[in-house]
C-alpha cells in the first residue's frame, strides 16, 4: 500500500472517532492491518530465495546440446503468493522449452518463470540449451520480483548470477573446404635427423639385411622369438602457425562481413583440426583479443593433448574486430617462431603491403601458404601457395552442408 492508501486509511479513523462510528473504525483498522501485513510482506518477500543456474556442459561443439537446470529456494517459512524471475539469456542459442521476453540489450533476451512458492519449497525447472552459434556465451544476471498477496507493492532484486557456455566453431574436413587433404601445406615434415634418438622409439619390425646390431629390440625379440629391430618417431614435424585475420575489410571504418568472417574462422578451425590429427605442432595467432580478460590470442605451436581444445575455445572467444592490423601481427610474431615453420594466414582480404610480407617470410625460410575467403585483386607470388577458398555463396554452401 502506498502512501495515499496510508493517508486514506488514517482519515478514516480520524473520521471515525470523530462521529464515534465503529463500523467505519473496524473498517480504518482493517485497512491498516491489511496495509501493515503487505508492507511487511513485501519487506521479507525475498529473504531467503536463491535462484541458481547450473549446465550440463560449459563446452559445446557446434550443433551439441546440453541441459539446463534453474533451480528456485523459498527457504523461509512465509510462503510467495507469486514470484517472477528474469533471467538474462543469449539470443542466438535455442532454449526448448522455454518462456522468452525481449531484452533492452542487443542479442540478449530473457528466460521468464513465474511460479508460486509455498514454505521451504524448492522447484526445478529443466530446460535444453543448443549451441547453433559459435561464441563466448553468458547467461545472467538475473531479476528476481515478488510482493505481498493483494498486490499493492512489488520487490526487486538483482543478483549477479552468471554462467558461461563455450561453443566452439564449426568442424569440417579439409577436403570440403576444397583443400588437398595429402600435405596440403607443402612438405611439413623437416629432415630426418642424423641419429635417432633413443627416446623416441615408436615400436618394432622384423629385422631386415644392413640393420643396425645397435638397432636391434631385445625384449621384442624375446617376446615374438624373431629378431626384432626398433623403430623410431618419424622425423619432428614442421611447426604450424595458423595467422588469422578477422579484419575482412583494409580498414575499420568499413565495418565486418560476418559471414567472410565465420568463414575464416571456421577455415582455421579445420586447418588446427588436421594438424592435430597428423600429430603436427600447430599454434594460432589472431590479430584481436579475446574478452573477457582482452588478452591477444597468441598459442604457440605444441603437441599438448589440450592444444585443439585450446584453439577452439580462443577462435570461440575472439572479438569481432581486430585491434592490430594483420600485417603487425605477422612482423611481431614471425621472429618468435623457430626457422622454418610452416606459416598459414588465413584472411579476407589482401593487401600489397601483406603480399610484401609474406614473400619475405618465404625468403626466409618460412613455408608460406595463403588461404583467402572472398575477391582478392592483389597478385599472388608464385612461390606461395595459394588456397582461393570463395566468398559468401561458398560459406553459405558450406553451413547448409552442414547442418545436412
Amino acid at each position: 500500500m502506498d502512501s495515499r492508501g496510508w493517508w486514506l486509511t488514517a482519515l478514516i479513523l480520524v473520521v471515525a472517532v470523530l462521529m464515534r462510528n465503529s463500523l467505519l473504525f473496524l473498517l480504518g483498522i482493517f485497512l491498516a492491518l491489511i496495509g501493515g501485513a503487505a508492507y511487511l510482506w513485501m519487506r521479507t518477500c525475498l529473504t531467503g530465495v536463491t535462484y541458481r543456474r547450473r549446465l550440463g556442459a560449459t563446452r559445446l561443439f557446434h550443433g551439441e546440446t546440453t541441459d539446463l537446470y534453474v533451480q528456485i529456494t523459498n527457504a523461509k517459512v512465509l510462503p510467495l503468493a507469486w514470484l517472477r524471475a528474469e533471467d538474462e539469456f543469449p539470443r542466438a542459442l535455442p532454449i526448448t522449452p522455454a518462456r522468452v521476453a525481449p531484452c533492452h540489450l542487443p542479442n540478449r533476451q530473457y528466460l521468464v518463470n513465474n511460479l508460486s512458492l509455498r514454505w521451504y519449497e524448492r522447484v526445478t525447472r529443466h530446460y535444453r540449451v543448443q549451441g547453433l552459434h559459435r561464441g563466448a556465451w553468458t547467461f545472467g544476471p538475473v531479476e528476481l520480483a515478488s510482493g505481498d498477496v493483494f498486490g499493492f507493492a512489488v520487490q526487486r532484486a538483482p543478483l549477479d548470477e552468471k554462467n558461461e557456455l563455450i561453443v566452439y566453431p564449426r568442424l569440417v574436413s579439409l577436403a570440403a573446404l576444397g583443400l588437398p587433404a595429402e600435405r596440403p601445406f607443402g612438405d611439413y615434415r623437416t629432415r630426418r635427423l642424423l641419429s635417432d634418438d633413443p627416446l623416441r622409439i615408436s615400436g618394432a619390425r622384423n629385422y631386415q639385411p644392413g640393420d643396425s646390431p645397435r638397432q636391434i629390440h631385445w625384449r621384442a625379440t624375446a617376446r615374438r622369438g624373431e629378431l626384432q629391430t626398433k623403430t623410431f618417431d618419424a622425423a619432428a614435424s614442421r611447426p604450424l602457425a595458423i595467422f588469422l585475420n578477422v579484419n575482412t575489410f583494409r580498414y575499420l571504418w568499413e565495418g565486418i562481413d560476418p559471414e567472410c568472417q565465420e568463414f575464416c574462422i571456421t577455415v582455421s578451425a579445420a586447418i588446427a583440426r588436421w594438424a592435430w590429427e597428423n600429430d603436427q605442432p600447430a599454434g594460432l595467432y589472431i590479430n584481436a583479443v579475446a574478452p573477457p580478460n582482452a588478452k591477444p590470442i597468441s598459442i604457440r605451436p605444441g603437441t599438448h593433448p589440450d592444444q585443439l581444445l585450446n584453439i577452439l575455445e580462443a577462435l570461440a572467444r575472439v572479438s569481432n574486430f581486430g585491434r592490430w592490423s594483420i600485417e603487425r601481427t605477422l612482423l611481431v610474431e614471425a621472429q618468435r617462431l623457430p626457422g622454418g615453420s610452416s606459416v598459414v594466414l588465413v584472411t579476407a582480404q589482401v593487401s600489397p603491403e601483406l603480399v610484401q610480407i609474406l614473400a619475405d617470410l618465404r625468403r626466409r625460410g618460412f613455408g608460406v601458404t595463403l588461404a583467402t575467403a572472398g575477391a582478392i585483386d592483389a597478385k599472388i607470388p608464385p612461390e606461395i601457395r595459394h588456397y582461393p577458398l570463395g566468398g559468401r555463396e561458398a560459406w553459405r554452401a558450406l553451413d547448409a552442408l552442414a547442418l545436412a
